[in-house]
């Protein structure tokens, strides 16, 4: 239907002066079905204005309100589509056509001597007199009748015929050949045309100038451009719309097509005979019918200027198919845009800057009528019902319907999603299926469940980009709690919680951009995503994307988590289709555009390959985007894992544990320090003094530490990472392997990353792999041979355990920078070792942890009894009994709960008894394994293997 005209439309079927056409037989087609256009007839007065002058379109006394009919000026230059002198044109165009030749030459003709096929045929002969070849293929039917583009074939003109149309007729033997219009001074020379090249210039004559070419195109929906006519002029060229010339539109048309279905030969005699009276209503349906989607043409381009200022995202890509059109303001029902856009329309009739500020105030005025009138259009709108969803969402818990849900989810607006136990923000990109209302012999809702796509920002190891996913909600009945459902927009929860959840994960985004920005080295409690869902807890992490960490997964973790495969793209390209610049297209603004060179970006053109390197800060819409989780390799278990961002901290490091290592002689401590701090705060490596003369060899510093277990040879590595806040990356056999291609790919591996993180590289129990090589053992010595050179070209800090010094090969010795031997433990340093334990119970609670007292008799108990002086425990057998001895205070205080003893009277404690019983089982195992060796004791057996000699310290003091 015509909506806000001055009269009533025109039926499809009925001619300008009111008289049924008669239709052709549709068996005349291949088949026997016809597309037939439907309106209803109905008027549609303006509710703004008692005005009788009709709202249009397009036309106003204001130039900024033209149409976008293409025309072109130059100075003192203009460009006609007809040829001779301009016919003075009348003033209706219910009276005549327009014949022309190759939208060249035109004839106006009269509408009564056209409404017959008959009579149109002798007036296209008639415009082709004197032209024998093209009246010849006029009379064999080689040529095509053209309106607006649109085929027209004469079987159905009579049907279809309206007053004022603009028909071209093309003779088949020139297909696709248009030349200019003539226009003043436009016709050529023949000296001009061929020009004269002078014998013994074979290059020609040129005229120093510039000339501007413009080339005229039509648009067809779906074959390519075609091409029409090209002028040129000496001037510049300056394009502008010609406006409607006298064309009444209405603001908006609303468009109904009906596919009428196979009929007998029976039904569509009558069906002809029907057609041959006048239609005062719609006609009835057949079963066989087929009503396709309405569309709404709006027609004014005042309020299609409207809608290119304030619509940034739109719910259909361009496809040159059905979809929402904003070029030529054609809307398919349910009019997504439209109604995602109402409230931005509201809002543009209140601005006073921007666009408007651009535009008269009797544009603005006009502008605003069309405006209301769309959205009382729409508010009328009976399959939608806008006001009565609108009234479910203000419900104190806002509702909605499964049919209205579309409305809730608009392109580029911000939404919940429940994923992973938790609420992730993300951007509406598309949403698709639904309700479908259709008609199959009865009107009918097709229903599927939404398809909804979203996007969110994440890290592919170089950049940060978009990334989609969908979203399904099943099908359901009656109303639902929008914040039940699987993804609702931001608002519902923000209001509730009054945006507490907006915060967090803007904090959350800043902590990703942190990890985005290179290898983190962080603290992490929680849950990973990797099949198993393992829990952490304090657990040190580097967060980095960089070496590409989901492409190192097993086959069956990565089906699992196919998602998170971060650097496939190959689905993403379409994203930014969808996304608007908002602008206004009317002469005045595309002026001051240009004058100003004033531009605005595209909607989120900005969320797209940001390198987190080159970049302070991010704004808090793209923190609130950012994903919920990344990559982590997990230090203690020295493999990678999916986690949540938000449980990321900052690792609480104790710097002073190396103060509390018991190391004789304390000096070594200084040196490790010393040499440990050189390293690690020197901020390249170009900073650093190498002694070799070849560039990138030997420029790292390793440390053999070597002594009997228990010693503190690990620790002293631990330590040195606490003190340089550096990430401890310690590997052991099980990780590198024993095939030598497998060892020197894991090696290398682990050393890239050591290097890439700044972290300090702790291989323990080295001797496992720099054994002394011998002649007839092959792949030892390529074991070995692979680690001396990865041993020279190493830049890091490298710590070597072993307690089979005796087993090394001699070619690691001169490789060791830095070599420290660990003596047993005597009296004293085990005391010491019981004090640091004691005193860490009470730091401990001062920080954060469990409350855990000693009896003073306990501490006495270690240091005076000569049954634990006896059992000459190594520090990790004092660490392992006072642990057990915790655990037994623990166990002490549960039971006592249990029992009714109040809290406060229930604290563990640590007791003398607990120590002693840890004493007596830890006494009866080391008398059994002594037995097991014939009473020879650990430290004689490693001497006389030649493996270390733990009395070489005290002998030397002897001396």
């Amino acid at each position: 239907m015509s909506l806000l005209s001055g009269s009533t439309p025109h039926d499809l079927f009925r001619g300008s002066e009111g008289n049924t056409l008669s239709e052709r037989d549709f068996n005349n087609q291949s088949d026997d079905r016809g597309k037939i256009e439907v309106d209803t007839g109905e008027t549609h007065a303006s509710p703004i204005s008692d005005s009788t002058t009709p709202l249009i379109g397009v036309q106003s006394t204001s130039e900024e309100c033209r149409d976008d009919h293409s025309s072109t000026t130059g100075e003192g230059d203009s460009v006609h589509e007809s040829t001779g002198e301009e016919p003075v044109k009348p003033t209706s165009t219910d009276n005549f056509i327009t014949l022309s030749h190759d939208y060249r030459t035109e004839f106006m003709l009269p509408l009564a001597s056209c409404k017959t096929w008959k009579g149109m045929e002798e007036l296209i002969r008639r415009s082709f007199e004197n032209n024998e070849d093209a009246l010849k293929e006029i009379d064999e039917g080689k040529y095509k009748l053209y309106e607006s583009s649109r085929i027209i074939f004469p079987d159905y003109w009579e049907q279809l015929v309206q007053p004022g149309w603009a028909v071209d007729i093309q003779l088949d033997s020139k297909p696709w050949v248009r030349s200019a219009p003539a226009s003043e001074g436009s016709e050529a020379s023949d000296e001009d045309e061929e020009g004269v090249v002078e014998e013994g210039d074979p290059e020609g004559k040129y005229e120093v100038k510039a000339t501007y070419t413009i080339k005229y195109f039509q648009k067809h929906r779906y074959v390519d451009d075609e091409f029409l006519y090209s002028v040129s002029k000496d001037d510049p060229v300056f394009l502008r719309t010609s406006g409607n010339k006298g064309q009444v539109l209405p603001v908006l048309e609303e468009k109904t097509t009906v596919i009428l279905g196979e009929r007998s030969r029976h039904d569509t005699s009558r069906s002809r005979s029907r057609s041959r009276r006048r239609i005062k209503h719609a006609p009835k349906l057949g079963d066989r019918d087929r009503v396709q989607k309405k569309h709404l043409h709006i027609h004014s381009r005042l309020l299609i200027n409207a809608l290119r200022a304030v619509m940034k995202y739109s719910s259909e890509a361009p496809s040159g198919d059905e979809a929402d059109d904003l070029e030529e303001g054609v809307f398919s029902h349910p009019y997504k845009d439209l109604f995602y856009h109402r409230q931005e329309l509201i809002e543009y009739k209140t601005q006073t800057g921007g666009v408007r500020e651009n535009h008269t105030e009797a544009y603005n005025a006009e502008c605003d009528r069309h405006i209301d009138f769309l959205l009382q259009y729409l508010e009328n709108e009976p399959t939608i019902q806008i006001k009565t969803v609108e009234a479910k969402w203000a419900k104190k818990i806002p509702t909605t319907t499964f049919a209205g849900l579309w409305l809730l989810l608009k392109p580029g607006s911000d939404v919940y999603v429940h994923e992973n136990g938790q609420l992730n923000a993300y951007v509406v990109d598309a949403v698709f299926d639904g309700v479908e209302r259709v008609f199959q012999g009865l009107w009918a809702n097709n229903v599927k469940s939404y398809s909804i796509r979203l996007w969110n920002l994440v890290y592919d190891g170089k950049v940060i980009k978009r990334r989609s996913k969908f979203v399904d909600v099943p099908v359901f009945d009656n109303e639902r709690n929008i914040t039940s459902l699987p993804l609702f927009p931001t608002r519902f929860h923000d209001n509730v919680d009054s945006g507490t959840r907006r915060k967090e994960l803007i904090e959350r985004g800043k902590m990703f951009f942190h990890c985005a920005k290179g290898p983190a080295f962080l603290e992490y409690t929680g849950a990973g995503l990797k099949p198993g869902w393992k829990k952490y807890n304090r657990a040190r992490v580097v967060v980095e994307h960089e070496s590409h960490p989901w492409n190192t997964w097993d086959r069956e973790d990565i089906d699992a988590m196919e998602s998170w495969i971060l650097d496939v793209d190959e689905y993403e390209s379409d994203i930014k289709e969808r996304a608007k610049t908002p602008h206004c297209e009317c002469h005045r603004c595309s002026e001051v555009d240009v004058g100003k060179e004033r531009y605005v970006s595209g909607t989120f053109s900005d969320y797209d390959g940001i390198d987190p390197k080159s970049y302070e800060n991010l704004s808090d819409h793209q923190y609130l985007l950012c994903m919920s989780h990344m990559f982590a390799f997990i230090l203690k278990d020295r493999t990678y894992d999916l986690i949540d961002v938000s449980g990321l901290t900052p690792p609480r490091i104790a710097k002073d544990s190396i103060d509390q290592l018991v190391m004789r002689p304390e000096t070594n401590k200084n040196t490790i320090k010393a040499i440990a701090r050189t390293y690690t705060d020197s901020k390249s490596q170009a900073e650093l003094f190498s002694a070799d003369f070849i560039h990138g060899k030997g420029e790292g510093q390793i440390f053999l530490l070597h002594g009997p277990p228990g010693t503190g040879k690990t620790l002293t590595a631990e330590s040195v990472a606490e003190y340089t806040k550096r990430p401890l990356l310690s590997i052991t056999a099980a990780d590198l392997g024993h095939e030598p291609v497998e060892l020197e790919r894991n090696l290398l591996k682990f050393f890239r990353d050591a290097n890439n993180w700044d972290a300090i590289v702790l291989l323990d129990e080295a001797d496992v792999y720099l054994e002394r090589r011998s002649s007839n053992d092959l792949k030892r010595n390529s074991i070995v041979s692979i680690f001396l050179r990865a041993l020279e070209y190493f830049q890091g800090i490298l710590f070597l355990t072993t307690n089979r010094v005796g087993d090394f090969d001699e070619a690691f010795l001169s490789r060791i920078h830095v070599a420290i031997g660990y003596e047993p433990l005597d009296d004293a340093a085990r005391e010491q070792i019981w004090s640091n334990l004691f005193r860490k119970l009470k730091e401990d609670h001062k920080q954060g942890g469990p409350d855990i007292r000693y009896e003073y008799d306990a501490k006495e108990y270690v240091r005076k009894s000569q049954e634990i002086k006896k059992l000459e425990w190594n520090g990790r057998e004092i660490r392992n009994a006072f642990q057990s001895a915790v655990a037994l205070a623990l166990y002490d205080s549960k039971t006592a709960r249990e029992r009714g003893v109040p809290v406060e009277d229930s604290i563990p404690e640590v007791k003398e008894a607990h120590l002693k019983e840890i004493a007596h089982m830890s006494t009866a195992f080391k008398n059994y394994i002594t037995s097991t060796h014939q009473g020879v004791k650990d430290s004689d057996m490693a001497y006389k293997l030649g493996i270390r000699d733990d009395n070489f310290g005290r002998s030397q003091k002897g001396a």
